[in-house]
């Protein structure tokens, strides 16, 4: 008989310290569980249109209407822009993100690419480089297209274009050049 064994009657043995030991670790396990369950039963999911669909932002509507990385076709902006010169940084690669926008209400629909960003898991959030729109208001029934360059990291997934509004784009998976 060892140590962990206690003897109940003649011939027969109970195991009693070895059944401490593996409840510990099955008590853990339980513990993770209901704490990953809550998180994924409790995360906000937010919402966003899938690239090409329009959604609608204070003023009216916004749509992607393309998003091609830099690489692919050596697009440069029509003057030079120092934001653009320096090479993207290492695991990084950049976009240019067309969006069109449309006014819709009385007051108009107010563009500011600043506060534009792109969200998604491991994207950091980075605003644009640059932008053909300078912030403006869009009288009802104006229309602009913009473009916005992003440099985002080459592992970053699910990523989304996301005004100071909340409201979200989805840029699909087009804009992966590797990595």
């Amino acid at each position: 008989m060892s140590v962990l064994d206690v003897e109940t009657a003649p011939g027969q043995v109970r195991i009693v310290g070895r059944r401490r030991w593996i409840a510990l670790p099955v008590a853990l396990l339980c513990v993770l569980g209901v704490w990953f369950g809550y998180l994924f039963a409790t995360a906000e999911v937010k919402p966003s249109a899938q690239l090409g669909l329009s959604v609608e932002v204070p003023g009216g509507l916004a749509s992607i209407t393309g998003v091609i990385p830099l690489e692919k076709d050596g697009w440069q902006p029509p003057s030079p822009a120092a934001a653009l010169k320096p090479d993207p940084v290492e695991g990084a690669h950049r976009v240019r993100v067309q969006v069109q926008l449309t006014a819709l209400d009385r007051v108009g629909l107010a563009l500011d690419p600043g506060a534009f960003f792109i969200d998604g898991l491991g994207s950091g959030k980075p605003h644009p480089l640059w932008s053909s729109s300078p912030p403006m208001t869009l009288d009802q029934g104006e229309s602009v297209n913009t473009t916005m360059v992003f440099e985002l990291p080459d592992k970053a997934v699910a990523l989304v274009l996301e005004d100071a509004s909340g409201d979200r784009l989805s840029l699909g998976t087009e804009h992966h050049t590797g990595g």
